[in-house]
């Protein structure tokens, strides 16, 4: 977004990951635009409520919300005896959080015809072993784009998603990793622009008849995530 000349605010939960992002976003925006930037833990209300208020104090508006807070949790099966300790973290941020946030947000949005994108991920479209808590979080929030998409739509607010592949976030890679690049059609792992890339497409007037859409940037992983799943049997 920085690189499109885009105002953007930047939110984690530490200030020294935030100014980092901050700084990459001021030095990749032709105009040399600072992002707001707002330290906050987004399953607390109070500081999710101060990232909408701090973001419409400062820009007067609020045209995009993009939903990418999220953890990703240790393997998890159902006999494992702390299940319910890494279902109730991870939902309370990858599900719980991002309704709470676009229930803030969705007034601001409903003045600027706004647009919001859901960042998921290939395990809430296929299901994968030992994968019994992320794998439901992201299929119910594609569910919540769906639904969203339908009472928002009207009122003149497009939501969609994104469900992208293995990316290539940091170095080095874990070794199954490796592998999923061999299982990957085009031999190679996603890099975070791919995944900025879609989400300027989706909220561009180019996307202007798409809402409710699962977009999958995934270099066509997705249809052979049944092979990498018997490394794990």
């Amino acid at each position: 977004m920085s690189i499109l000349g885009a105002k953007v605010v930047v939110t984690g939960t530490t200030d020294a990951k935030v100014k980092a992002v901050a700084k990459e976003c001021e030095d990749l925006s032709p105009y040399k635009l600072k992002p707001l930037e707002v330290v906050a833990d987004l399953t607390k209300s109070d500081d999710l409520n101060r990232v909408i208020a701090e973001t419409v104090k400062t820009f007067g508006r609020l045209d995009v919300l993009v939903n990418n807070a999220g953890i990703r949790s240790q393997l998890t099966t159902i006999l494992q005896t702390d299940v319910m300790k890494a279902w109730d973290q991870l939902y309370s941020l990858d599900l719980r959080a991002v309704v709470e946030l676009t229930h803030v947000a969705v007034p601001h949005l409903l003045k600027t015809n706004g647009s919001i994108i859901q960042i998921s991920a290939l395990a809430g479209l296929a299901p994968m072993p030992q994968n019994l808590v992320y794998g439901p979080a992201k299929a119910g929030l594609d569910m919540l784009t769906r639904v969203l998409a339908l009472e928002l739509g009207p009122k003149g607010i497009r939501v969609n998603a994104i469900n992208p592949g293995a990316t290539q976030v940091f170095e080095p890679l874990p070794p199954i990793w490796e592998k999923t690049r061999e299982f990957t059609p085009l031999k190679k792992l996603g890099q975070p622009l791919d995944i900025a890339k879609a989400v300027a497409f989706l909220i561009s007037s180019d996307a202007q008849f798409i809402t409710g859409a699962n977009l999958v940037v995934d270099g066509g992983f997705v249809y052979n995530v049944g092979a990498l799943n018997q490394l794990f049997q």
